[in-house]
């Protein structure tokens, strides 16, 4: 088994990687630099802060819509939520033992 794994990773380090056979060493990787004012910048950095901003307070407003309308759901089939958190359920503690019991 281990002479057919060996055999197996030998035959596939000799067949070259497909993402390399598609290369074309003609082309060059481009850059574009776009010069910007002063002002054109910080208008930029502003308007990058603020969508920023946005989406957070998007995400935050839609977590909180979430749990309103579960709440409510939760309300309307007289489930309150404050009454669910109130209820214990007394559960008996388990001890682990290291012992093997048969089933008689």
């Amino acid at each position: 088994m281990k002479n057919f794994t060996l055999a197996a990773l030998l035959f596939a380090s000799f067949i070259p990687a497909t993402s390399q056979a598609n290369l074309d060493p003609t082309e060059m990787e481009h850059i574009n630099v776009i010069y910007r004012t002063p002002f054109e910048y910080s208008l930029y950095q502003y308007t990058s802060d603020t969508l920023q901003a946005f989406n957070q307070q998007l995400l935050v407003d839609i977590h909180q819509q979430a749990k309103q309308s579960s709440q409510q759901m939760a309300e309307s089939y007289s489930l309150s939520v404050a009454e669910n958190n109130s209820v214990n359920i007394p559960t008996k503690a388990l001890v682990k033992t290291m012992t093997l019991e048969s089933a008689e």
